[in-house]
């Protein structure tokens, strides 16, 4: 089963994006969006940007 984009509704107000696998495991969770449309446009740029996106690992370094 194919993963999905989940448009919800944040508690502070306005939308967030869910990005949850075939398994209903959420994956990442965004910022907040001031409504679906915005949220909709976000989820169209993660798209294009993901699928040539390298890995920068901070984990274990001060962020730039």
């Amino acid at each position: 089963m194919a993963g999905k984009f989940e448009l919800v509704a944040a508690e502070q107000g306005g939308v967030r994006i869910r990005l949850v696998n075939g398994a209903g495991t959420i994956l990442a969770v965004s910022g907040i969006y001031r409504d679906s449309a915005a949220a909709a446009s976000g989820v169209r740029e993660i798209r294009e940007h993901a699928a040539t996106a390298h890995i920068a690992d901070y984990s274990s370094g001060p962020q730039p």
